[in-house]
């Protein structure tokens, strides 16, 4: 017995280990994923002529990637001349005009001796929203510094990527009149994607949850079972709320909605009218069953009565 005893704590003790250690490797994964993730998001990225001792320096923040729209925001900032084309106190030595390929204003004008101003712009993004969570997006940032004759000044840009909702992967791309470009990949963070896909493999967990509730309620003939069609009413509305809580809010008709939200409801509410219909048939079964009356018990035949003559004969002593 105390063997027996002793051998259940070692293996008690072994699995403890087992579970600790796949907990740390999970959490260790988990982690790494969020380093990968945080990595790609905050890069910094480096194009144009820095080489040159004369040209002008600009930062570019890509702050909002809104897939909706088809745009994707752009802040330009901290403009500067170098070398010959800069003044005294770092400023442009002459008058220029920046110029990129935004929607809408798309010039920005710098006076001779004043610093250049800070320039918000959407930019156009090539790619289709109801992929979601796979869709992916192309786009290409295109800047030039032109002097007041139109000659251009070599460019160099830095680039930044703070949507935490997209990873921005830049790439040094050809401009075909001189100046800068670069070409951006863009596409759903690690988190987002993971969170997504979660959410579509719930929603046809709970799907199958219904139909194993309807499967149980009916092949049984439980009748109408209000804990069962409760949670099936239940599963169906909450879906709706469950599927716009994925980020991005993907439009109705995405891949998404293919794949588990539609499936999803219509298993829901197919389980849910089914086990109702079939419910209420069985309980009315039973209460015409219970109305139909007992066969009524036909009385014995009851004893010949006497005859008149036996009636008047005196009774013997």
């Amino acid at each position: 017995m105390g063997k027996r005893l002793g051998w259940s704590r070692g293996v008690g003790i072994r699995r403890l280990i087992v579970a600790v250690l796949v907990l740390v490797l999970v959490v260790s994964a988990s982690l790494g994923g969020y380093r990968s993730s945080r990595d790609t998001t905050n890069r910094t990225s480096f194009f144009g002529d820095f080489d040159s001792p004369d040209h002008v320096e600009a930062t570019l923040w890509i702050t909002k990637v809104d897939a909706a729209a088809d745009t994707f925001s752009l802040t330009i900032t901290d403009v500067r001349p170098y070398g010959s084309l800069a003044d005294d106190n770092g400023n442009f030595a002459e008058d220029a005009t920046l110029v990129t390929n935004a929607l809408g204003t798309w010039r920005t004008q710098i006076t001779r001796g004043d610093s250049a101003p800070d320039a918000d712009q959407r930019i156009a993004l090539d790619g289709s929203i109801t992929d979601y969570p796979f869709d992916r997006y192309k786009a290409s940032i295109e800047m030039h510094v032109d002097r007041a004759d139109g000659t251009e000044l070599p460019v160099a840009v830095i680039v930044f990527s703070t949507d935490p909702f997209f990873s921005v992967t830049p790439s040094q791309g050809a401009a075909q009149s001189g100046g800068t470009m670069v070409n951006l990949a863009i596409h759903r963070t690690l988190p987002t994607m993971v969170f997504a896909i979660f959410i579509m493999v719930l929603m046809l967990g709970l799907a199958t949850a219904a139909v194993i509730a309807a499967y149980f309620v009916q092949s049984g003939r439980r009748g109408l079972n209000f804990t069962a069609c409760s949670m099936m009413g239940a599963l169906l509305f909450a879906l709706i709320p469950l599927r716009n809580a994925v980020p991005g809010s993907p439009p109705i008709g995405s891949v998404i909605d293919f794949a588990s939200f539609f499936i999803a409801e219509a298993i829901i509410s197919i389980s849910l009218i089914s086990t109702v219909l079939n419910g209420y048939r069985h309980e009315m079964a039973v209460e015409r069953a219970a109305a139909v009356p007992a066969e009524e018990v036909s009385p014995e035949p009851a004893e010949a009565s006497a005859s008149p003559t036996d009636q008047r004969l005196p009774s013997l002593p």
